[in-house]
C-alpha cells in the first residue's frame, strides 16, 4: 500500500544512530516537514566508538568526532525540516546497546511517546546486521505496546544500507511504500550533511546506491521514487 500523510499524524522517529534516520526514513520526514506534520527524532546511541577501542573511547579524538556527528546529525534534520528542539542526542556506546538493560532504553522511548504523542512510529528493523540496529527495534516495541490509557500508534520499520541488507537470511520485505519523488534530493543533502559517512560507490552508503534504492522501491508501488517500509502494529479506521 502507499501511505497518504495527513495532517493530524505526529511522527517519532527512533534510530540507532545519527544519519540512521536519513538512510531509513529521510524522505517521509521532508516530506512530513514540507506540509507542516511534526517530527520528532531520537538517537539511542553515539555511532562512532564502535571504530575505536575502549581504552580511547574517552580520547580527544573520540569526543571530538561524537561532536561532529551530532553536530551534522542537527545539520541534516534542519536541512530536512525538523526543528532542533525536536532533536535528541545520546552518548550511549556505538554497537553496545545490548549492553545497556533495555528497560532503561524502553523507559527513555515511553517518555518521548508520553510527551510527542506521535500517531506514527519509525524505526529499524528486528533483523538488521547492526545491534544496536535490534535494540532500538525491541525497546520500541514494547515502549508502544497498546494500553488503554493512550491510543495504539502505528508502528513501521525502516531499512538502513550498510545494515539490512547484510543479513541476507532474512530479507527486508516492505509491504507500505511512501512515494518520495519530490523529496529525494533533499533526502541525499542531509546524507551528505553527514560528511564522514558517505562513500563512493558501490559502497551502500553513496548518492549511486540510495538512488538506486529509491527508484527500486519506486518501481514496487508506480512512482519514480520510494522508501519501503514493514508495518508492524497499525489500528485500522474501519
Amino acid at each position: 500500500m502507499i501511505k497518504i500523510m495527513h495532517k493530524n499524524e505526529r511522527i517519532l522517529v527512533v534510530a540507532a544512530h545519527p544519519d540512521d534516520e536519513v538512510l531509513g526514513c529521510g524522505g517521509v520526514i521532508s516530506k512530513a516537514r514540507s506540509v507542516n506534520i511534526p517530527v520528532r527524532v531520537i538517537f539511542l546511541a553515539e555511532g562512532i566508538t564502535a571504530r575505536f577501542a575502549p581504552e580511547d573511547f574517552d580520547s580527544q579524538e573520540v569526543r571530538s568526532k561524537i561532536d561532529r556527528r551530532h553536530r551534522n546529525g542537527t545539520k541534516a534534520m534542519k536541512l530536512l525540516g525538523v526543528d532542533e528542539k525536536e532533536i535528541f542526542f545520546n552518548t550511549r556506546y556505538c554497537c553496545r546497546l545490548d549492553s545497556v538493560p533495555q528497560i532503561d532504553i524502553t523507559k527513555e522511548i515511553e517518555d518521548h511517546i508520553h510527551d510527542f504523542l506521535p500517531t506514527k512510529i519509525y524505526t529499524h528493523s528486528e533483523a538488521d546486521a547492526n545491534v544496536d540496529h535490534r535494540c532500538a527495534f525491541w525497546s520500541m516495541l514494547a515502549a508502544s505496546r497498546p494500553i488503554p490509557s493512550r491510543p495504539t500508534v502505528d508502528v513501521l520499520t525502516f531499512e538502513v544500507l550498510s545494515s539490512t541488507e547484510w543479513n541476507p537470511t532474512v530479507p527486508f520485505a516492505p509491504n507500505v511504500f511512501v512515494d518520495i519523488s519530490q523529496w529525494l534530493e533533499a533526502k541525499l543533502a542531509a546524507m551528505v550533511a553527514y560528511e564522514d559517512e558517505m562513500h563512493l560507490a558501490p559502497h551502500p552508503r553513496s548518492e549511486e546506491v540510495i538512488r538506486a534504492l529509491a527508484t527500486y522501491r519506486g518501481t514496487q508501488c508506480g512512482v519514480k521514487a520510494a522508501e519501503g517500509f514493514r508495518l508492524v502494529r497499525s489500528l485500522a479506521d474501519n
